[in-house]
């Protein structure tokens, strides 16, 4: 066990969550280039991944800049913010997280035998299963008709940035949907001072619930990222502004864990950093150390961040309209280096499209059509 690449991953995740755009991917193909023991690799990535999970919370509620697992965090989270309730929405989170962790290793046995079983029975359905989906999410949205428009030209530009043989089409992609619109679109307002009041747990169904989506969320293409499917979950189960950031968190550290079973069982992973891991080692013969790291480097993210999660709240007071040029700054250089003009192009494509998306006032999930219209083209075998 190399604890000295462990303390790395660890350090990286907290890097990568905190900063906008800056994906735990991203930082695992970068480290990938460099000339590291496989062992040590695997190390940095199971306790790199988890961390950044949940650091990623921190910057979508007290920035407003979301990254793209915790998109759907941002209104409520914010909403919390306003109240003054940002340090009761943050310690939701860290609980969740935590719970949804021991909860997931607990029935990962389990999944090892279910997850064969389900996938055998939906797999030749699964191009009508997003198809359905996709359209209870349009149907459902405030307007259907300008909905449909953002989801399919989000859908065209996904599927130029997938296609455009560029080193990472999620940074611009993403980035400039997300952090970019939220950067241009940013407006300093007064924030209430965030004092923090007794917990009451009676979020913890809705943490529970997000174990079993991060279940489901490693079966379905296109659906995987924890936003999308907390908004697909609201469509049948109603989930106030606590349960909306439960659920999120839960299904983001659950589906990962679950990603490790899928990987052993099926030989599949929706989670970038599951692949990664699945070519540096042999997962399924690594799968209780693989586990324990998880858990341990998960505890770590939520131990820091509550302690500091105080000073973390204060963050949500300061003004932004200077950093937040830095942060374009930022994401316009990394995307360039890995990019190239190409990914300029991207990002700015989907800087525009997402500030319209806000502007017109239509959900930003919309935007996963990014994602679900290449998946729906795959699965269906469309321009191929």
């Amino acid at each position: 066990m190399d604890w000295i690449a462990f303390l790395g991953g660890v350090i990286f995740g907290f890097l990568s969550g905190f900063l906008p755009g800056l994906h735990a991917n991203t930082i695992i193909s970068v480290l990938s280039t460099l000339n590291i023991d496989e062992n040590a690799m695997a190390v940095m990535i199971i306790s790199l991944y988890p961390v950044h999970l949940v650091t990623s919370f921190i910057p979508a509620i007290f920035f407003g800049i979301p990254e793209i697992s915790s998109v759907v965090a941002v209104l409520p989270g914010q909403r919390m913010v306003l109240r003054g309730e940002g340090i009761d929405a943050l310690k939701v989170i860290l609980l969740s997280c935590i719970m949804a962790v021991f909860i997931s290793v607990a029935l990962f046995h389990l999944s090892l035998e279910l997850f064969p079983l389900v996938y055998g029975a939906i797999r030749e359905h699964m191009k009508f299963i997003l198809l359905g989906i996709t359209v209870l999410l349009l149907y459902r949205s405030r307007n259907p008709g300008l909905a449909l428009l953002v989801f399919s030209a989000s859908g065209m530009l996904g599927y130029y940035s997938l296609n455009s043989g560029i080193y990472d089409p999620f940074l611009p992609l993403f980035s400039g949907m997300f952090a970019i619109a939220a950067i241009i679109n940013y407006q300093k307002s007064e924030v209430p001072e965030q004092k923090e009041k007794p917990m009451e747990f009676d979020f913890l169904k809705f943490s529970m619930l997000g174990v079993v989506l991060g279940f489901l969320a490693d079966l379905i293409p296109g659906v995987g990222s924890p936003s999308q499917v907390a908004t697909f979950a609201s469509i049948f189960v109603p989930l106030n502004t606590v349960g909306y950031l439960a659920a999120i968190s839960s299904i983001s550290v659950s589906e990962a864990i679950f990603s490790l079973a899928t990987s052993a069982s099926i030989g599949k992973s929706r989670i970038g950093a599951t692949v990664w891991l699945a070519e540096t080692i042999k997962i399924e013969e690594n799968l209780v150390l693989l586990l324990a790291l998880f858990v341990l480097s998960t505890a770590i993210a939520v131990a820091v961040l509550y302690a500091l999660r105080k000073y973390i709240a204060k963050l949500a007071s300061l003004d932004f309209s200077k950093m937040n040029i830095i942060l374009a700054v930022y994401l316009a250089s990394i995307t360039f280096i890995l990019d190239g003009t190409t990914g300029i192009f991207v990002l700015t494509l989907g800087g525009i499209l997402g500030l319209v998306t806000i502007r017109l006032g239509v959900e930003r999930i919309n935007l996963m059509g990014a994602i679900i219209i290449p998946t729906l083209l795959l699965l269906f075998r469309v321009f191929l």
